[in-house]
């Protein structure tokens, strides 16, 4: 479910609309349809066992899982601990953000996680 939700955020974030909701209040895109379609034709790819759409997942498990020993699908696992060496020398180099700079953040942080 996690993927699914990665490509509904990732349509969102290169359109004009500033917050995710069902509807976007600019573009008037219907995000909660095209994430419901997208995942019934994921879902039915996948039972019907469509080369097409296992290679969706092998894609998506390799980039956002490299590391990962389990699968929807098969696919060839990556070096022990790159993916994850990456992002942590990644987030290292990364700045700090302010507490004032935070908008909406809550007295324990966790409004800006979600």
């Amino acid at each position: 479910m996690l993927c699914f939700n990665i490509l509904y955020q990732a349509r969102w974030a290169l359109s004009g609309d500033e917050t995710l909701q069902d509807v976007g209040s600019r573009t008037g895109i219907n995000y909660f349809s095209d994430f419901e379609e997208y995942l019934t034709i994921l879902e039915t790819g996948l039972r019907r066992r469509k080369k097409s759409v296992f290679n969706i997942i092998k894609e998506w498990d390799e980039k956002i899982f490299p590391n990962s020993e389990s699968s929807l699908v098969k696919g060839k696992k990556k070096d022990e601990g790159s993916g994850l060496k990456k992002a942590m020398d990644l987030l290292e180099a990364d700045s700090e953000e302010e507490d004032n700079q935070i908008e909406g953040q809550g007295g324990n942080g966790e409004d800006a996680l979600t």
